[in-house]
C-alpha cells in the first residue's frame, strides 16, 4: 500500500519533518558535502521509519538519547541521516509536550491527535519546499539499505511510497483513500474522510502556521548553539 508507511507513533516526526529539518543540518555542518553524501544522508533521515511496513526491528533503526555530536562523529553520511532521525523524534517530542497546540484539535480523539499533528506539520511544510531534488534522490536505492537484509520488493515499496508522499499533499493521499471507503493501518474509513478536510483546515490555520514556524526556529537557534 502506498500510504502504509506513514508513521502513527505519536512521538515521531513526519517524514517531510525530518527532511526538511536534515537540510537545515547539512546546511550548518556539512556544508562542503557532495550531492552523492546529502542523498546519503536524507535518504538516512527518513529510512528507520520503514519498520512501518514490518521488515525490520525499531531496535535497528532507532537509537536513544542521541545527541548533535553523535550525529556528527560519525563517518557515514547514512549513518548520520539515522542517527539524525532519532535526534529529531526526541527533540521534537519535546516540544510538543511544551506545547498546547493539540488542544485545538476538538474534533479528533485525544488518542490520535499526536498522529493528527504530524500529518498537519507534513502538510504545512509539503507546501514551504520544492521535493523535487529529494524525490530525485529516492529514484534508487543505495547499498546502505540493502545492507539491513531487507528485500528488494519491500526496499521499492518504500522508495516508491515516499515518492508519492513528497510529490502530493498528505489531504489528497487520504481523500484517495476514502474513495474507496478504507482504513490506514490504525484509521479507520470514516477518521480517513473525516481528516481528508480536516486537515487542510488546520494546515491553513495561522495558529498552526505559527507553531511549526516556532518549532523551526527553536530546532534551528539549537543546532546554531550546539555547533559554536
Amino acid at each position: 500500500m502506498i500510504v502504509s508507511f506513514i508513521p502513527f507513533v505519536v512521538q515521531a516526526a513526519g517524514p517531510i519533518m525530518h527532511v526538511a529539518l536534515g537540510e537545515r543540518w547539512l546546511a550548518l555542518y556539512a556544508p562542503q558535502y557532495t550531492e552523492d553524501e546529502k542523498k546519503l544522508f536524507l535518504l538516512g533521515t527518513v529510512f528507520p521509519d520503514i519498520r512501518y511496513l514490518g521488515v525490520i526491528k525499531r531496535s535497528q533503526s532507532h537509537f536513544k538519547g542521541v545527541t548533535l555530536a553523535k550525529v556528527y562523529e560519525s563517518n557515514s553520511p547514512f549513518q548520520r541521516g539515522m542517527l539524525f532521525h532519532s535526534f529529531v523524534d526526541e527533540y521534537r517530542e519535546k516540544f510538543v509536550r511544551n506545547s498546547t497546540v493539540e488542544k485545538q484539535f476538538v474534533e479528533v480523539p485525544r488518542h490520535l491527535q499526536g498522529t493528527f499533528l504530524k500529518l498537519v506539520e507534513d502538510q504545512i511544510v509539503h507546501d514551504r519546499q520544492d521535493w523535487a531534488k529529494f524525490r530525485m534522490f529516492l529514484s534508487s536505492i543505495p547499498e546502505e539499505e540493502k545492507i539491513y537484509g531487507i528485500d528488494i520488493q519491500s526496499l521499492t515499496q518504500w522508495h516508491t511510497g515516499l515518492t508519492v508522499y513528497f510529490t502530493t499533499l498528505p489531504s489528497f493521499i487520504l481523500t484517495q483513500v476514502s474513495l474507496f471507503d478504507r482504513g490506514i493501518l490504525t484509521l479507520d474509513a470514516p477518521t480517513v474522510k473525516l481528516w481528508s478536510t480536516l486537515l487542510p483546515r488546520y494546515a491553513t490555520d495561522p495558529k498552526m502556521q505559527k507553531y511549526v514556524d516556532e518549532l523551526f526556529l527553536s530546532f534551528e537557534k539549537t543546532l546554531t548553539r550546539k555547533s559554536a
